[in-house]
């Protein structure tokens, strides 16, 4: 009881800020989509596929966090019975996935369609089987077993798509597989290396490689963005006009890489405090940025090339404007406006700050579609806006 307490104060906060603020969202949420009284008909397969991956995919982001290996750190230190700590620290997880992060989804859901308490039963269970998958699978991989906890993730994929009854069954095989599991096992143990010396300037593009290679959840949303702009055009049905900027504002949603600062808070006072580092690392930083956005906004350009045809200069060149500026806004907001009351990086990926920045190019999208002479005002006004924010760090 003490282990799940403490856990519990450290990943929903002392007074369980976390469970509040996600209570008020969910209310939120559900009045603000009832009043618009929408009638909508929703499969209940859809209902359990999305509490099971989304649920699976937050849990798993959970395990391979750094502070939520770090708050297990300090439960090791302390006397600890080892199977009951493990099932105290899945379980604890497993509530902060479901409390803040699937509880707004479900509330959404319920203020859309109507809906029989068998179906949200069912919605319940496979989330908390795929909180108990993503545990096995996460502790097969860490005993190097890689295949097998696909294989057990795949069968549970098929269950959901096929018979959503049986996430029992799965919830029981991953609680006794995590009864041979170890407390050590969700916390690995760095290797100590010999530290290099360098006599030269350091390169804050490869640190920005480096970075992003050793933390592959950056590597796996970048990866899903890619998908997800090959098959935009497929869900646009090629509608030009609005859509197109539409699917170029939704590609900036890459929220690991827009909160690089937010996430290493020893890198943003170091950033902050040497002189010079305003412009040595905030000009690489929207450079980096930019070609991620436009490798991404690439894949959206040659798929709808391939779909729908009539990719011209007037495309590539609101393609290059719009991944400049989300860019340029997303370092600004995380210079300016830091994250710093987050107790998990799923609740950094998760904070409301990251639609600021999509949203604003939602707003441009609609004005370029509107007025299309906005596009070559929106470009004077980029160059103008990157120069002056030049002179600005010149003069510091």
């Amino acid at each position: 009881m003490f282990q799940i307490q403490a856990l519990a104060k450290q990943i929903f906060g002392a007074r369980y800020e976390a469970l509040h603020r996600s209570l008020a969202v969910c209310s939120l949420a559900f009045l603000a989509v009832r009043a618009a009284d929408p009638r909508l008909s929703i499969a209940p397969t859809i209902l359990c596929l999305t509490s099971g991956c989304f649920s699976g995919g937050v849990m798993w982001q959970l395990l391979q966090g750094r502070h939520t290996r770090e708050n297990l750190r300090g439960l090791l230190a302390l006397p600890y019975a080892p199977r009951r700590l493990v099932a105290c620290y899945l379980a604890v997880l497993s509530a902060h996935t479901l409390l803040t992060k699937m509880l707004p989804v479900w509330a959404l859901f319920a203020a859309a369609a109507r809906w029989e308490a068998a179906d949200l039963a069912a919605a319940l269970f496979c989330a908390a089987a795929a909180c108990a998958v993503a545990g096995a699978s996460y502790w097969l991989c860490r005993r190097g077993h890689p295949a097998a906890a696909a294989l057990w993730c795949a069968a549970f994929l098929a269950c959901l798509l096929l018979c959503s009854r049986t996430a029992l069954l799965h919830l029981a095989v991953s609680c006794g597989i995590l009864t041979r599991a170890d407390a050590y096992d969700f916390y690995p143990v760095a290797v100590a290396r010999r530290t290099r010396q360098y006599r030269s300037n350091g390169s804050v593009c490869a640190y920005l490689l480096r970075y992003l290679w050793a933390n592959r959840n950056y590597l796996a949303n970048t990866a899903g963005l890619c998908a997800f702009a090959c098959l935009l055009p497929l869900l646009f049905g090629g509608w030009r006009g609005m859509m197109f900027g539409t699917g170029l504002a939704l590609l900036c949603l890459n929220t690991p890489l827009c909160t690089l600062l937010s996430a290493n808070p020893d890198l943003l006072q170091a950033v902050r405090t040497l002189p010079g580092q305003a412009e040595r690392f905030g000009v690489r930083y929207v450079l980096f940025l930019f070609l991620v956005n436009t490798g991404i906004d690439s894949l959206y350009l040659i798929s709808w090339q391939v779909i729908d045809g009539g990719i011209g200069q007037g495309e590539i060149l609101t393609a290059l404007i719009f991944a400049l500026q989300s860019a340029l806004w997303a370092v600004l907001l995380e210079w300016y406006c830091p994250l710093r009351s987050w107790k998990t990086e799923s609740d950094l990926w998760h904070h409301p700050r990251k639609y600021l920045v999509p949203l604003a190019m939602l707003l441009v999208a609609a004005l370029i579609s509107a007025v299309p002479a906005a596009l070559a005002l929106w470009c004077v006004f980029l160059v103008a806006e990157c120069g002056l924010l030049l002179a600005a760090l010149r003069l510091r």
